[in-house]
């Protein structure tokens, strides 16, 4: 029994404060006012510890076992001041989305950087990408995945992208939300304004003046821009940015999916 081994009571009622309080972080609403998201699983728990994450809380079932190094990892945090919180399978069952849960759940301190964009918050050397209203949460964890392996070091998102924070973005970038920087921005475009004082802005669209990708030099500080699956980047966006770019592709075809378009990109940037 976990409760036993970590020297804490085993929760079993689901009215419990903590418990409803915690089971609420399943809501977007109520992750954007605590600023804290749940991770579920052992892996993730794992990328969390050796990121160094804000970790408030390790939510254990108390009937699972696990392995003496993730033992070892809940004894240091709960010596960090980390809450341990083991409880009964009903009370597991009520804080998770997990059809088949491992028995763990952390409750994490938000990782973006803020609202609040400026250049000093930028390394001259940082590969950046920026996301202007992607709905997908499949799309934002893919993208994750992708510039961790890609060598991307920021991501901009607009406001009104996916919740980076949600279970399914969470599950398909597979901890990679660890690896990579992220701000998430209220104003796009004042962002893209403030990024051009540095570097190039390239939209991705297909337009008159679009430059064909393969035709022209891309460099590792450039900012390509992303748009919505379904509408592409904005007018505004075009407008702003210095050049606008198109990925070739076959005849009487539909364009690539997001995630797919922002691996093409990046693989470039990785190789500039």
């Amino acid at each position: 029994m976990n409760s036993q081994i970590f020297g804490v009571e085993c929760i079993t009622s689901k009215a419990n404060s903590t418990v409803v309080r915690i089971s609420k972080l399943m809501q977007k609403k109520a992750r954007k006012e605590e600023k804290l998201f749940l991770l579920d699983g052992t892996k993730l728990f794992i990328e969390a510890y050796k990121f160094g994450a804000k970790i408030e809380y390790v939510v254990l079932n108390d009937s699972v076992s696990f392995e003496e190094n993730v033992i070892d990892m809940i004894f240091d945090l709960k010596k960090k001041g980390t809450a341990v919180l083991c409880v009964g399978e009903g009370v597991f069952l009520k804080m998770t989305e997990e059809f088949a849960p491992q028995g763990i759940i952390t409750v994490c301190g938000f990782l973006d950087t803020g609202r609040d964009f400026s250049l000093n918050s930028i390394k001259d050397s940082e590969k950046v990408m920026a996301f202007e209203s992607v709905r997908d949460p499949g799309n934002i964890g893919a993208i994750l995945r992708n510039a961790a392996a890609f060598g991307i070091d920021r991501l901009i998102l607009s406001s009104d992208c996916a919740d980076v924070y949600s279970q399914k973005v969470l599950r398909a970038a597979m901890g990679a939300i660890f690896k990579v920087k992220l701000h998430i921005v209220d104003n796009f475009a004042d962002t893209l304004k403030t990024l051009k004082e540095k570097r190039r802005i390239i939209a991705t669209t297909l337009g008159e003046n679009s430059l064909k990708l393969g035709d022209c030099q891309i460099n590792s500080t450039d900012v390509f821009v992303i748009g919505n699956e379904g509408h592409g980047v904005s007018q505004e966006t075009v407008e702003l940015s210095n050049e606008t770019l198109f990925i070739p592709m076959c005849e009487n075809t539909e364009s690539l999916n997001a995630s797919v378009a922002t691996a093409i990109l990046m693989w470039e940037m990785y190789n500039n």
